[in-house]
């Protein structure tokens, strides 16, 4: 069953208007947006009612945050924060790249590539994750483009990065973005901890703010 909350995502903060969901953030003005949207996750083995969630659960997203529906994930007005030369770098998951594909261009994006996030423990060995039919140990993302923004030309596809927290990314992969497109406003949605530099929006902004060294056996 999807594991998904059918309550949209609530973002805190006063709004600049009635109908802006961005709270503070001021329209058209980032030049490079990272997201790290709560994809919905369906599990093999649906939750019975008042038995414990099978061992995959505990590992799940909904079991560590509310997640969204897709529909409700593509229908964010991203492309009214974005500068007119953006780049979009939309953290993804392996089986869903294809309708994840299609958000990137909900979102004023054109799709140009990807990348992905080896993941591995604190001893260095390759992680081993859950997965359909391969174990993953890696993340993907996405870069989506508006406009034409300057773009470094040295910055490769493939991010080196020890697990930490649920759903907290590797710095790595902050400092490739902060290459790529470099001397522009940043932000990140669905943001988890603060960062030099960058603007960061969602209901679990700061979450990690106090376990900055924290890394996952």
């Amino acid at each position: 069953m999807p594991c998904n909350q059918s309550q949209p995502m609530l973002f805190d903060g006063p709004a600049l208007r009635s109908d802006w969901p961005w709270g503070r953030l001021a329209p058209s003005a980032y030049g490079l947006i990272m997201a790290d949207p709560p994809w919905p996750f369906e599990l093999w083995s649906p939750l019975a009612p008042g038995a414990p969630p099978p061992p995959a659960y505990r590992k799940s997203p909904a079991a560590h945050y509310r997640t969204m529906t897709l529909a409700e994930i593509a229908a964010l007005p991203v492309a009214e924060l974005a500068a007119p030369d953006c780049v979009l770098w939309l953290w993804a998951t392996a089986p869903g790249i294809a309708t994840q594909i299609e958000i990137v261009a909900r979102w004023g994006f054109r799709f140009s590539t990807s990348g992905v996030w080896v993941k591995e423990t604190s001893g260095g060995k390759l992680a081993f994750g859950t997965g359909y039919v391969l174990r993953n140990a890696h993340e993907p993302f996405l870069i989506g483009i508006r406009g034409s923004p300057k773009l470094a030309r040295g910055v490769r596809s493939v991010v080196m990065g020890a697990l930490r927290r649920h759903s907290r990314k590797p710095e790595a992969a902050y400092r490739a973005a902060e290459a790529l497109v470099p001397g522009v406003a940043r932000l990140e949605l669905f943001s988890r901890a603060a960062r030099p530099g960058w603007d960061a929006f969602g209901d679990e902004a700061g979450k990690f703010d106090a376990s900055n060294q924290e890394t996952a056996a």
